[in-house]
């Protein structure tokens, strides 16, 4: 398998975007041209290619063996015989696409698809081709016609704050008295849009569409299921192509900036060959630290935040969405409109896009419990929760009131907070909090000893632990439980939110010995092997670590152990001493853990919190240290 990230080219000043998603080695590859630039200057512009540039490109790709296909010859969802199979597709064109691009297609013998916004063509104030122009094209048997909807370019606002968001995905913003696009009207104007859309390409170029261009990339199932009732076999996205049921089938390149063909070609050959590995730089920002009552006060925490994620240079964000004013490990509120919980503020979608929009960073997750939820007392699954044996050589103390992961009302209070964050939010991943956990005095709940049961073993906790030799298939299903109770709660998620990522908080002591395991429910191994990251609570202070540096190397060592297991798990620092009033760790000791691990050959690392209004952790200490600038310095036992 091949995962593609974001890469910057070595070789040229220009960025190729490539979208993170699994594909096979041999999957065909999709470059997506959003806009290319008339520009007669011979540097590239800020957004879009010259088509200088574009004949370049797609010249070289050919001397280097890429071979060009039309759409329709390729069998979707079938992997062709070779990794240098190209489709090339331009967005909604510019009115001079016949005059300068057209012909280099036709010199260079290579097809394209051409995608077709309804609202645009004909439109005085909307560049784009005429009808005239596009039947031309349709005659053209180099080019696929695609559309695009007809009016799904247009963003609308997503959230109070007005933020404007891709029209397809955006349960819309109505107003204080309206509040949210209900799910029902939703569908009903995307249905509609389409179906104009298909009308308008019906009625004016005498044939049906079968692809689709996603306006911007920006899509979920919901879309792709309106399309394909409407005849739309496959569809491209931000996660490159797909057929008729959303899956994707082709990877995929975006190219809105000026890169060298010879650039081009090696970042296109790196991606198909290999996975390129871009480390993860993690900042862990907690919301509570951003909201305010005071509008203004608000605002400005925002700017301060931001400015930090661009002073920081960290490319991943762990963004909380709940909250947890009681201070108990449950989260009685979220920052999202949803059916269950109070709302605190409707403030993570608001901040997600704003951290998107105006920082540099690739990907923000969504942070959520999945079982420590607070419920308020009229909630008829407030009382299934987890329920603890006594427990006297207290192993682990969690401290985290939980829902019980084996009661079906539970479960689905779970599954209606999750479904509540993916339509009012935006943003890329998932982070489960450390409270996916039973000890191994959990969970003596009616719901668990039925389950128990099922399981074929005894009905409760005290008879199990009667039985040692019960015990590892006991806390192996228990993990699984747990496990698969996350990754179902991804899946939901991901309907709306293709190519989600999902990480998990794990506890140290779980990498550190192997018995924690049955005291946690909580394993490494499966971790590693069924989420995209693990990140590791590397907290010698919160453990009371002797020895830091061998608490650290412990960790390295067991993680390094693992097929993929450096390259899928992530150091998580602590920025703050939580056992001394919450005192920051000084930043040049952070930094020189940072540099130590890199130096052992640890790929991914990060920090939790990041406090703007102490300057906790100082970036101009830890900026260079997550940057590989290095100096390595014995850090004894504060390391």
């Amino acid at each position: 398998m091949v995962k593609l990230s974001f890469g910057i080219s070595k070789f040229g000043a220009g960025v190729v975007f490539a979208l993170l998603i699994r594909v096979a080695s041999a999957t065909p590859i999709v470059l997506r041209y959003p806009y290319i630039s008339f520009s007669s200057q011979p540097s590239a512009p800020v957004h879009g290619i010259t088509p200088s540039l574009l004949l370049q490109q797609l010249n070289e790709l050919k001397n280097s063996g890429y071979t060009f296909v039309r759409a329709e010859s390729l069998p979707l969802g079938k992997k062709s015989q070779t990794n240098k199979t190209v489709i090339v597709c331009f967005d909604a064109t510019n009115p001079l696409f016949m005059k300068e691009v057209l012909p280099i297609l036709h010199v260079l013998h290579v097809p394209a698809v051409v995608g077709v916004i309804g609202h645009r063509v004909g439109a005085y104030d909307k560049p784009n081709l005429s009808w005239a122009e596009l039947r031309t094209l349709a005659k053209d048997p180099s080019i696929s016609l695609a559309i695009e909807g007809d009016q799904l370019d247009i963003p609308l606002p997503g959230d109070p704050q007005g933020d404007l968001q891709p029209a397809a995905t955006t349960r819309a913003w109505l107003g204080n008295q309206a509040g949210y696009e209900r799910e029902k009207v939703y569908r009903a104007r995307v249905t509609a849009d389409l179906q104009r859309s298909e009308l308008r390409f019906e009625q004016h170029l005498g044939m049906r569409a079968h692809l689709i261009l996603w306006p911007n990339g920006k899509f979920n199932d919901v879309c792709t299921q309106i399309a394909a009732g409407l005849g739309i076999t496959s569809s491209l996205g931000q996660q490159g192509w797909l057929d008729a049921q959303g899956r994707p089938v082709m990877s995929l390149l975006v190219i809105d900036k000026g890169i060298s063909p010879w650039a081009l070609v090696h970042d296109m050959a790196a991606k198909s060959q290999q996975m390129q590995h871009q480390p993860v730089r993690l900042m862990h920002v907690n919301l509570d630290y951003v909201y305010d009552k005071r509008p203004a006060q608000e605002t400005d925490n925002l700017k301060k935040l931001l400015k930090r994620i661009r002073q920081s240079d960290v490319n991943t964000v762990y963004l909380q969405a709940f909250a947890d004013p009681d201070g108990n490990g449950a989260a009685d509120a979220v920052y999202f409109p949803n059916r269950h919980l109070p709302v605190r503020q409707d403030l993570f979608n608001h901040v997600a896009w704003s951290i998107k929009k105006y920082t540099h960073v690739r990907h923000v997750y969504a942070w959520m419990p999945l079982l420590a939820w607070q419920l308020p007392s009229h909630d008829e699954a407030a009382k299934d929760v987890v329920v603890t044996l006594p427990n006297k050589p207290n192993y682990v103390s969690t401290g985290y009131p939980r829902l019980s992961p084996f009661s079906l009302s539970a479960r689905a209070v779970i599954r209606d907070i999750y479904v509540d964050l993916s339509h009012h939010a935006h943003f890329n991943g998932i982070l489960f909090h450390d409270d996916i956990t039973l000890s191994d005095y959990e969970d003596d709940s009616s719901f668990a000893r039925a389950t128990y049961l099922s399981w074929g073993l005894p009905g409760t906790v005290a008879e199990i632990r009667l039985h040692p030799e019960l015990m590892p298939m006991w806390t192996l299903l228990k993990t699984d439980t747990l496990d698969n109770l996350a990754l179902d709660m991804a899946r939901i998620v991901r309907g709306d939110h293709p190519g989600l990522l999902t990480a998990r908080n794990l506890y140290a002591q779980v990498v550190l010995h192997r018995k924690s395991e049955e005291w946690y429910s909580q394993s490494l191994e499966s971790s590693l092997a069924r989420f995209d990251y693990t990140a590791i609570e590397a907290m010698p202070y919160m453990e009371q670590a002797h020895d830091h540096t061998v608490f650290y190397r412990d960790l390295f060592d067991r993680v390094r152990s693992y097929p993929q297991g450096l390259l899928k798990t992530i150091f998580e620092l602590q920025a703050k001493d939580w056992r001394q009033n919450g005192d920051p760790i000084p930043s040049t000791v952070l930094a020189s853990t940072v540099c130590m691990l890199y130096s052992w050959g640890v790929l991914n690392v990060g920090y939790i919190p990041d406090d703007p209004f102490r300057n906790s952790p100082d970036l101009e200490v830890l900026r260079p240290a997550l940057d590989h600038q290095c100096i390595i310095q014995s850090q004894g036992n504060h390391g």
